[in-house]
């Protein structure tokens, strides 16, 4: 299991296998886009707290397949300009595709170890659900407080130690070799983030997302689960069809299956004047 854990910040990993394009991300955005049991969608939330402001130029470290800005473009000022990165060249490509028709979003493999701006280039940096993937989270927000202004905003995303624990339980059950957690926020979550981001910035808000999943659908649930480090590293490609009959027996029992989550986001800021 050590092994499987330190494949989560394993870079080589996560571009060619884990995040080659964005199968793997899109089957986790589907389990929780249509089981999720939020009064509010995850990305309104996140850009609510982001408040894109007019003429801001705003750098996402890990964008993914870019689900965040897709179907929210009217809620952005036109005057804006975006660069949206991410270390896989495939999810990069696949973002771009979605959003090529909106000259505000540009595209770019970027390696937030060594990001390739200039100081103080961006008035807002983004990072949802990544933190926890990078080889040294200091360096990562070492290079993100480089190049904010003045008085811009850092929003990071990310899950509670728990999160989703209901899931691994569940897992164990089905088989002895997936004891464990699927999770992968060990080095950066909401127990850990705000310390470490006190070394960067001063004011940090932690805003939580209230939401669980319920979820009726074993065909997406398993696809979720095989989505994950700890199920496909450990199964391979065995036991997915149990794995469904499994889930779905608990489903006709129950009428679904409850997952609690615990996620949220730290919104910091870099203080007025500041030429750290």
């Amino acid at each position: 299991m050590s092994d499987l854990r330190k494949l989560v910040t394993d870079p080589d990993y996560l571009s060619a296998i884990q995040y080659h394009n964005s199968g793997n991300l899109s089957a986790r955005i589907l389990l929780h886009q249509n089981f999720s049991t939020g009064a509010q969608n995850w990305y309104e939330f996140v850009l609510d707290l982001a408040h894109v402001r007019s003429g801001e130029r705003v750098l996402e470290i890990g964008c993914g397949n870019s689900m965040l800005w897709r179907g929210n473009h009217a809620r952005l000022p036109e005057n804006s300009v975006f660069y949206l990165s991410d270390l896989s060249p495939g999810m990069v490509r696949d973002g771009a595709l979605m959003m090529k028709h909106d000259k505000r979003f540009h595209h770019l493999c970027l390696n937030g170890m060594a990001i390739s701006f200039p100081e103080a280039s961006f008035d807002l940096v983004i990072a949802n659900h990544m933190l926890y993937h990078v080889p040294s989270v200091e360096q990562v927000l070492s290079e993100i407080r480089r190049v904010m202004k003045p008085g811009a905003h850092f929003l990071a995303a990310t899950n509670g130690i728990d999160h989703m624990q209901d899931l691994d339980i569940l897992l164990e059950k089905f088989s002895k070799r997936l004891k464990g957690r699927h999770g992968m926020g060990d080095k950066f979550n909401l127990q850990n983030g705000e310390k470490q981001l006190r070394s960067f910035f001063g004011k940090i808000q932690l805003h939580l997302y209230t939401s669980d999943l319920w979820v009726t659908d074993a065909d997406i649930l398993t696809e979720y689960a095989y989505s994950t480090p700890l199920v496909t590293e450990t199964l391979g490609t065995e036991g997915r069809g149990q794995m469904r009959a499994f889930f779905q027996k608990r489903i006709n029992r129950l009428g679904g299956i409850y997952i609690r989550k615990q996620t949220g986001v730290y919104l910091a800021q870099v203080d007025l004047g500041s030429t750290k």
